[in-house]
Formats: C-alpha cells, structure tokens, sequence
C-alpha cells in the first residue's frame, strides 16, 4: 500500500483521516454494546435534530458504511495487503462538518493488514468478505436496528445502496468493456454470492435487483431507486416546503415523483 492509497481512503471513504475538535470519540468496539450505541445517538439526534431513533440509526449506517466502501475498494484495487478495518482497530469521531455533523472512522494502526495471496485470489476476497460482514457488520446492524426499534432491513438497505452507488461511480471511470467487467464480476461474485446466513437474514441482501426510473432531466439515462428509505425526510434540515421525500424513494408513488419533476424538485 502506498501513501497515495492512504490518501484515496481519506479522501473518498472519511476514513483514517484525523479529525479536528470533535464532538465525541469513541472506540468502534462501543458501537456493538447496546447502551453505548445509544449513548452516541442520544448525543448525535438533537445535532440533526431528529426526532425519533430509527432516522438517527439509518443516517449514522450510512457514514459506516463508507468503511464497508473502503474494504471493498481495497479488496479489488490493493495488490498486496489490505488494511484491518475491524472495530477493534478504529475509533468513531463524530464532528461538526461543513454542512452538518460527520461520523469519520479513524484506523488506529496501519500496521495491521492482511495480505492478499498471490493465487486464489477471488475465493480469498470472497472469505474475507464473508467473515468481514458475519463478525462486525452485522452484528453492528443487529444491535443498532434493535436499539433503534427498526427493521434490520432498513439498515441493511443503506450499506447496499452504498455499495451500488460504489459500482455504478466505478464504472463510470471506465470505457474498456474487459475492466467494466472486471468491476461487475467482482461485485457480484464477492458481495451478491456471500451465503445470507452472514447477514442474519434468509436472503443475501446484496442480491436485491436495483430498480431504475428515468432521468428526469436527461430521458437517455436513468436514476437508480433507493433499495430503502434513508429516512432523511423526518430530519428538518433535509424537508422541502411541498414534498419530503428523496425522489428516488422507494416509498413514492408514481403520481408523486411525476408532481416532483414537474416542480423540479429532484
């Protein structure tokens, strides 16, 4: 790995990056422990000014889920290693952005990685995979979906809309049909084929089909539909005047996204 690769982690996926006066640190180990989960959504919810716990989990899964993002950057990219990104070696830093609050995930040690053989590559990423979502993701959306009171599924729907987006960014880099290939069969191979049981669930949620409507500004395209909710439409900074929804909301009906395209609002 290269300090250029440490770079792109900052960068893209607001990991390893150090912050600067936050609002709370704690170790990433917390996260699993009910009442400490709770202890950093009681302090985060008034910053968004949510009012209710399953708004707060689902934005929060998806600033981990940059960690998700970066594991699997480095699966497919790095050559050689890739960094631990288990709760044992990060630590969560909630602070004040820009815009609005951030959640960076900070690597305690780089020093700790696991080395990518030479041979059996794939079945090696797909293990790794495997393990990575059984023993920390998921235990992690268990905890935060019961502390929250919430469907699991909703929490797994914003680290797989992620790691779509993920895909969908990557290849758009690219023009040669043998690497766009490359990426898609990594995809799928990797994330879409891990057994369900590692999620906790009777179905790999990663298998899920994306929907696609049209662009409503360029009919040539498309927008990928929200595998789930992000909720994002109970938090008052996010509402507009007329329509609250995302307009790629699942929960939208066809009638209402039409009403929001017509009033530009996408």
């Amino acid at each position: 790995m290269s300090t250029n690769d440490l770079e792109r982690l900052e960068e893209f996926f607001l990991i390893s990056r150090v912050p600067e006066k936050p609002v709370l640190i704690m170790p990433a180990v917390d996260l699993l422990n009910e009442e400490k989960l709770l202890h950093l959504m009681n302090i985060y919810s008034p910053l968004i000014q949510a009012k209710e716990r399953p708004e707060v989990a689902a934005i929060f899964i998806s600033w981990y889920a940059c960690v998700c993002a970066a594991l699997h950057h480095m699966m497919f990219h790095w050559n050689d290693a890739v960094l631990d990104v288990s709760f044992s070696n990060l630590t969560v830093h909630l602070v004040h952005g820009e815009s609005y609050p951030e959640f960076l995930f900070l690597i305690n040690n780089n020093n700790l990685y696991r080395e990518i053989p030479v041979e059996g590559r794939g079945a090696w990423v797909k293990k790794e995979l495997d393990s990575f979502y059984r023993e920390q993701v998921t235990p992690l959306v268990q905890v935060l979906a019961r502390a929250a009171r919430m469907n699991p599924i909703l929490v797994w729907g914003q680290i797989v809309d992620a790691a779509y987006d993920q895909l969908e960014e990557e290849l758009d880099e690219v023009t040669e049909e043998e690497r766009r290939q490359a990426i898609l069969d990594h995809f799928q191979t990797r994330l879409m084929d891990i057994d369900a049981s590692a999620f906790g669930l009777p179905k790999n949620p990663f298998a899920t089909k994306r929907r696609y409507i049209e662009h409503p500004e360029n009919p040539d395209h498309t927008m990928a539909l929200k595998t789930a909710c992000c909720l994002a439409y109970r938090i008052p900074f996010r509402e507009s005047k007329e329509f609250i929804y995302c307009y790629t909301c699942p929960r939208l009906k066809e009638n209402e996204r039409a009403l929001m395209k017509a009033a530009g609002q996408y």
